[in-house]
């Protein structure tokens, strides 16, 4: 028997009612809106640290903000305020080694409290320090998108900015760097000048090198969506006959949602007769691509959306946010491999607009968490992470009930013993088993419980720093919670 329940507890389950994210409650971050987010392991200690910007309030127009806060690797996250970036809102960030010096750099892009359009390089010491670097070329931009990419072979990161500037004129501007963090502004391209935009870099061809995506405003009327192929030397070249519809207020990213090894896009914002969209388009491997009908996703603006595999099931799934048909949307789809979606109920994510989402393992347990901001209301931004408990909670069979809820305690935890809390529905022995990240069975005891609330000590002595599932099992019942040792 107590085979069968290991088994039973690793069966793979394809429910899309599945509760995968836990809101973490207590987190630091400054709600923003009209914001940029961005993970890096900024201070070499290899977990994921966090920087964000965007706007305070729509009622303190110009009061911007730009905070970094460092991970101690359990998904705590501390503001680290001597950090000398300037805010903003309106804003794009990003992180690159931009100097060849194996940590990571950043860019900020936007208006600070003046309406000054900046675009400010700042590089790092390895340790999460520090400096900007004066003298550099850039054009400061608002309602912009910014990547890095390496366009020209050169083993660097080069820069594309896009959006308004001072002036409210639009650019698009590839800057090239000399492996030492000095970029030249490279003339001559065919980019078209845009705003409200959004780019993204992708070998979409197969010929190893960096082509991009450009979508955005170019007039009062006029939106685009372009694919440039790159020769491999940073010469772009625009791809014609290009199904793209053509967006602003946008969003897009590449994955490879169909396990065919190259390259798709999902691009969401409002058409030229303001009719929101989000398509996805698939890639035959040489650039040439199709749109996906049937897709269950709902049209978008003023959105952003991110791939990520959040169900261990080894392929993209997406979520998207922004404004949909008059209202606010935070929604998850999950992939079965192929490209085919299904929208995931019941996800806990405040829905949000003039939003970013980005995805990454902060607490160390080899799964995708996400942090989200937006405007959840016209007065309330938000910055909110949601950690990611997929590792487990899509192995417990769909045919148990799974609505015992555990809460371990302390958690994080120093001590030697932990505490488990639980409501009990009847009177039955209980089976409590802790496994480590890669589903290996540490412990297990047995004990019984009666009717409501109860309490157990389960001892962890043995257990190293680290981060681990504690399962418990009455009768038809089976509840799953993550605990962490420091």
């Amino acid at each position: 028997m107590k085979s069968n329940l290991f088994l039973l507890f690793f069966v793979l389950t394809q429910s899309l009612s599945a509760q995968y994210f836990t809101e973490m409650t207590g987190a630091p971050f400054e709600g923003v809106a009209e914001s940029s987010i961005a993970f890096a392991d900024v201070d070499g200690d290899n977990d994921q640290d966090i920087l964000i910007s965007g706007a305070k309030g729509l009622s303190s127009f110009g009061a911007g903000s730009s905070k970094l806060y460092t991970n101690d690797g359990t998904g705590r996250f501390t503001e680290l305020t001597d950090a000398p970036f300037e805010a903003v809102r309106a804003s794009s960030i990003a992180f690159a080694d931009v100097d060849g010096d194996n940590d990571q750099d950043a860019l900020i892009i936007g208006a600070n409290k003046s309406g000054s359009r900046i675009a400010k390089l700042y590089t790092n010491d390895g340790t999460g320090g520090f400096t900007e670097m004066m003298g550099t070329t850039f054009t400061g931009v608002t309602d912009s998108s910014i990547a890095f990419a390496d366009v020209d072979g050169d083993n660097d990161q080069d820069l594309l900015i896009t959006g308004n500037n001072v002036s409210y004129v639009r650019i698009a501007k590839l800057y090239t760097n000399d492996g030492t963090g000095s970029f030249t502004e490279m003339t001559g391209t065919p980019f078209e000048d845009v705003s409200y935009s959004s780019i993204a870099f992708a070998d979409v061809d197969g010929d190893n090198d960096q082509d991009v995506l450009i979508t955005g405003s170019t007039g009062v009327l006029r939106r685009i969506s372009k694919l440039y192929t790159n020769d491999g030397t940073g010469s772009f070249t625009e791809m014609t006959g290009t199904p793209f519809e053509g967006v602003r207020d946008s969003s897009i990213a590449f994955a490879d949602v169909d396990g065919d090894n190259d390259q798709d896009v999902l691009i969401t914002g409002n058409n030229e007769s303001y009719i929101r969209s989000s398509k996805l388009y698939i890639n035959d491997g040489t650039g040439s691509f199709t749109e996906k009908t049937g897709t269950p996703f709902e049209g978008v603006e003023n959105s952003s959306i991110a791939f990520a595999d959040v169900d261990g099931d080894e392929d993209q799934d997406v979520l998207i946010t922004g404004t949909g048909s008059g209202v606010r949307i935070s929604k998850l789809y999950i992939n079965d491999g192929t490209g085919s979606f299904k929208l995931m109920t019941g996800t806990p994510f405040d829905r949000v607009s003039f939003s970013s989402i980005a995805f990454a393992d902060v607490d160390g347990d080899n799964d995708q968490d996400v942090l989200i901001t937006g405007a959840k209301t016209s007065e309330t931004h938000i910055s909110k992470l949601y950690t990611n408990d997929s590792l487990v909670t899509s192995s417990i069979d769909v045919f148990v009930d799974v609505s015992l809820n555990l809460t371990p305690y302390p958690n994080p935890t120093r001590w030697n013993n932990l505490n488990i809390s639980f409501k009990s529905m009847e009177s039955n022995s209980i089976i409590m088993r802790v496994y480590d990240l890669k589903r290996h069975l540490l412990s297990q005891q047995k004990e019984f419980a009666g009717i409501g609330e109860q309490n157990f000590v389960i001892d962890i002595t043995s257990l190293t720093t680290g981060t681990y599932f504690i399962q418990l099992e009455t009768g038809k019942q089976i509840g799953v919670a993550k605990f962490i040792v420091q």
